[in-house]
């Protein structure tokens, strides 16, 4: 949806001054707005019978300077590859802060994870790495398990299949999550968590619910049957934006309020309840990003085309996904909005310059007809948007800024270059990037 007022006001008077300093493309992020969020969830989830934490997916938007917010906002980490681990850790957060869930996992990143700095709360996707696990030493006292929740829900009030794709690859299927901790006990561990995530960008938050309850009844099941008493559940991300002006935004009070109805509902029968932790990227940073562009060219061909200076490499999610949309803003060249009626209203799409028709961030949108020199605004780009940028043509990802509650702007990741894209094909002669066979 169009990024907040807040933002907005914050942003666009500067935009010029900006410009004349960082020339677009850029994505800038606010750092108010995230901090707000954060704080905004934790307060919904803040009661006494329960604890709750935040651990940011890192892979939404992996940039030093936001996992410094993040982290000054007491909350932990979510990595899936070592990088994101490194990442993490090099922000400061310790053992505890830092939830380790891949899928696929190799041996190399099983040892970063269990090895270095301490560790990390390991989650594993499935049961046939409890084995390997223990190959490589004494086994973690501390061990979660992702589960793949089929078609299954706690009450049958939710058809898990409207989230959760049964052929999905991540989890573990809850035929064998039982014996997945009967097994992580016998290997060592004796402290236990789990985790789900079944569904992405939902702004119905009573699927939410029914991911939390469906944990929570398998957290009945793990006492019942091993006599465990979970530690943690963690019910994933999945909490959307409203991308689309007319979208309603994800209940977030609703939510927490179910949850906690839930909670205590299991504390009275069991005399405990696990914390909830929880892994939102997207709700996070997302709507406190944008990314600003210039029309470098306008034309048409069948229909009407703003030419700008990116498109995929920046911001992926438009071309790669048939019903993204993000909301775009056209602005005078200096930043000043246009006056209401002073140029028609058209149907027109953005579009970058690399070699692909998806090249792409905003497919038929009405605008005002957009010129040559004009600011181009994508919003909702803070998470997955540099992310998954790419470099297809020899195409450059645009640098980074960072807006704090002062009206300062800081760099926070440079602008890529063809030096950069081309440093992998160099230093490549010695002998131990040739092997003799003729």
């Amino acid at each position: 949806m169009p990024m907040s007022q807040e933002f907005m006001q914050a942003l666009f008077p500067k935009l010029a001054a900006i410009n004349k300093k960082f020339a677009p493309p850029y994505h800038i992020y606010y750092e108010p707005g995230i901090r707000d969020t954060l704080r905004t969830l934790k307060n919904a989830f803040s009661f006494r019978q329960m604890d709750f934490k935040e651990f940011y997916a890192v892979k939404a938007l992996p940039k030093p300077a936001i996992m410094d917010i993040i982290k000054s906002e007491d909350c932990g980490f979510d990595c899936s590859s070592i990088p994101e681990l490194r990442l993490a850790r090099y922000a400061g957060a310790r053992p505890e802060d830092i939830m380790f869930t891949s899928n696929d996992t190799s041996e190399e990143e099983l040892i970063e994870a269990l090895r270095s700095c301490g560790g990390c709360i390991l989650n594993l996707d499935g049961i046939e790495y409890i084995k390997k696990v223990q190959a490589l030493g004494p086994f973690p006292n501390l061990i979660s398990f992702r589960l793949h929740p089929g078609v299954s829900s706690a009450d049958g009030s939710k058809d898990m299949r409207s989230m959760a794709d049964p052929d999905s690859k991540y989890g573990v299927p809850i035929e064998l999550i039982v014996e997945a901790y009967r097994q992580a006990y016998q290997a060592g561990a004796t402290r236990f968590g789990l985790h789900t995530m079944v569904c992405s960008n939902n702004l119905d938050y009573t699927n939410l619910v029914a991911t939390y309850k469906l944990l929570l009844d398998i957290a009945k099941r793990l006492l019942d049957e091993l006599g465990i008493e979970l530690e943690f559940v963690n019910v994933g991300g999945g909490l959307g934006i409203p991308y689309r002006p007319g979208d309603t935004p994800f209940d977030l009070e609703a939510f927490a309020t179910e949850c906690k109805e839930s909670a205590v509902q299991f504390f009275e029968l069991n005399g405990f309840v696990p914390s909830l932790f929880m892994e939102s990227g997207r709700f996070v940073t997302g709507p406190h990003g944008v990314l600003v562009n210039r029309v470098i060219n306008r034309y048409r061909k069948y229909i009407e085309f703003a030419g700008l200076q990116v498109a995929m490499p920046a911001l992926m999610r438009v071309g790669m996904y048939s019903k993204a949309y993000h909301h775009c803003t056209v602005l005078e060249q200096d930043g000043f909005l246009i006056g209401e009626g002073s140029r028609p209203i058209i149907e027109v799409s953005g579009a970058g310059p690399i070699c692909e028709g998806c090249d792409l961030v905003l497919k038929k949108g009405m605008l005002p007809d957009p010129r040559e020199g004009d600011l181009f605004i994508t919003h909702d780009t803070g998470a997955h948007g540099s992310a998954m940028g790419f470099n297809y043509n020899g195409r450059c990802r645009p640098q980074e800024l960072l807006l704090d509650g002062l009206g300062n702007v800081r760099r926070i990741c440079r602008a890529e270059t063809y030096d950069d894209l081309n440093a992998r094909h160099l230093g490549l002669e010695g002998d131990e990037h040739i092997i003799h066979l003729g």
